[in-house]
């Protein structure tokens, strides 16, 4: 086996696992390498539990958002949640979480603007209040 950026490959001859690509070339089988992310990826779209898993539990073994920075991931997540039109509670707790890794106001209010070309404008305007009062803006209040 080689083992290439954490991903063990088979060596020539050795059956294949999945992890690449085994091309035969005049005798000789040349096998591309899977990078992690793309095993990942492979692996989530074959549904494979343990994969799964890891992922929805994002514990200390979830390498999905190794690539991300504490708090990009969790203002990633503040998307997600506001794409879906998730509830004030479960937007406060993102926001405490984001603030927490050092997220500004002004960045989680910038993740609203972000994704609004992408979920658009009634979903913006129906999160809007719901964002401000998980950061704990009283927007209902006079100017």
């Amino acid at each position: 086996m080689l083992q290439t950026s954490g991903i063990l490959l088979p060596a020539h001859g050795a059956a294949s696992s999945g992890s690449g690509d085994a091309r035969p070339l005049g005798g000789r089988t040349l096998t591309r390498i899977v990078d992690a992310e793309e095993l990942l990826l492979r692996r989530l779209a074959l549904n494979d539990e343990t994969s799964i898993g890891m992922v929805l539990t994002r514990g200390s073994e979830a390498r999905a958002s190794a690539a991300l920075v504490p708090k990009a991931a969790l203002l990633v997540q503040l998307g997600a949640l506001l794409a879906l039109g998730a509830a004030t509670a479960s937007l406060r707790s993102a926001v405490a979480r984001a603030i927490d890794a050092g997220a500004t106001d002004a960045e989680i209010v910038g993740v609203l603007v972000a994704i609004a070309p992408a979920i658009g404008l009634a979903r913006v305007v129906a999160m809007a209040p719901r964002l401000a009062a998980a950061i704990g803006y009283d927007i209902e209040a006079e100017e």
